[in-house]
């Protein structure tokens, strides 16, 4: 069962956008695992804005492809968590944190986009 809706999903990808972008300030990380997190904000927000959604902009991606690219950003922070920031506590818990919210989006959205009403851009 779908519980999150194309439009939900879009408003949940702007929210932790600005959630990433805070969370460096917030949480007090160090510069190395700040400049990361910024990087994974401008990569969430680079993917957001080019969906075929109702809250992207230039809609070039598929929304089921923003979904995959988001499914391999989860076991990327998963594998960041036990190897880059093995020895750094709070980074890996935050990372481990990440991952699991994200992966709950990704397995209860719904990727059908007819649902959504959105149709491809004519080029």
């Amino acid at each position: 069962m779908k519980l999150i809706s194309p439009k939900l999903h879009g408003i949940i990808d702007y929210m932790l956008i600005i959630f990433l972008f805070m969370s460096p300030v917030a949480f007090s990380m160090t510069s190395e695992t700040s400049a990361q997190v910024y990087t994974l904000a401008v990569v969430q927000m680079l993917l957001t804005i080019v969906t075929n959604y109702s809250f992207g902009m230039f809609r070039a991606i598929p929304l089921k492809v923003h979904g995959i690219i988001e499914l391999l950003l989860c076991v990327g922070m998963v594998v960041a968590a036990f190897t880059i920031f093995k020895y750094d506590e709070r980074a890996r818990g935050y990372y481990l944190g990440l991952a699991i919210f994200w992966f709950i989006v990704v397995v209860f959205s719904d990727y059908d986009k007819s649902r959504d009403g959105v149709k491809a851009p004519i080029l």
